[in-house]
């Protein structure tokens, strides 16, 4: 094994070095693929004159030459992975020509082997539950306040969290005009506010499951909207249903604002700090 990850480093890493060095030389050495079915021509022409074909050689060509001097290796060896997955995509999926399909996918190949072969560094990093830089989990993670409903959320610390959700949503509503991509991004948005919300009824010692009575009316209007914005057909929902799902929502908003918390341990959880 020790062998192969010794062969798989070398090749994988002159493979990475040769083709940054080429792309960026005013004559390259060997021609670069510019496709032959109309998807992936359009792909890569889009990549040249976008220049992120030269991002893309600038990564390979920075990780091939770390994966070959042993300098932070792990670390080139994720970086260079999209790279490999994007171009095996390219090669498979848009080319479909199969001396290059298989060469993409033998990159690959040796992009995860390696991987597999320091697997032990990225043993954090694949941990189910993590905490973040400064988190510790006895406290109000991220996880444990915008992720698990499970558990019981404070007043103050509700109050506290609901700050960066606005702010977010603020960000998106009134500064980024991005249109549907933005809509999208508030529209999850609803995710973490839920999950927000459950935990303080829960703290009040209320069931999680009212949120569902919210949750219903601001899923339907959301859906009622993108189908009719993406054009994936015509729903006349009454303006009713958008009043509803915002004056319901912010009902309950309001609600786990001024709720008091149920003294000492209830049926779900420990009191919250």
């Amino acid at each position: 094994m020790k062998h192969l990850v010794l062969i798989a480093r070398i090749v994988f890493g002159a493979w990475m070095l040769a083709n940054g060095v080429n792309h960026f030389l005013g004559a390259p050495l060997y021609p670069e693929p510019v496709g032959h079915e109309p998807l992936s021509i359009q792909l890569m022409l889009a990549l040249q004159h976008s220049r992120l074909l030269d991002v893309a050689m600038a990564i390979q060509l920075v990780t091939g030459a770390m994966i070959l001097a042993g300098v932070f290796l792990p670390v080139a060896l994720c970086v260079v992975m999209p790279i490999s997955v994007c171009a095996a995509f390219w090669a498979v999926i848009l080319e479909h020509q199969p001396v290059v399909a298989l060469l993409a996918l033998i990159a690959v190949a040796l992009n995860a082997l390696l991987c597999l072969a320091f697997i032990d560094y990225y043993q954090d990093m694949l941990a189910r539950f993590a905490d973040s830089a400064g988190e510790t989990s006895t406290a109000n993670t991220y996880a444990n306040t915008y992720a698990h409903p499970t558990g019981r959320t404070a007043q103050r610390a509700y109050a506290i969290a609901l700050l960066p959700l606005a702010a977010a949503f603020g960000f998106y509503y009134f500064l980024s005009h991005t249109g549907l991509n933005g809509q999208w991004v508030m529209a999850t948005l609803l995710y973490p506010g839920i999950v927000l919300c459950i935990r303080r009824l829960h703290d009040m010692g209320q069931t999680g499951w009212l949120v569902v009575v919210p949750a219903a009316l601001d899923v339907g209007a959301i859906a009622v909207h993108f189908v009719n914005a993406l054009h994936l057909g015509k729903i006349d929902a009454p303006p009713a249903l958008y009043w509803a799902a915002a004056v319901v929502s912010a009902a309950f908003v309001v609600w786990c604002l001024i709720g008091k918390s149920q003294a000492g341990d209830n049926r779900f959880g420990a009191v919250a700090a």
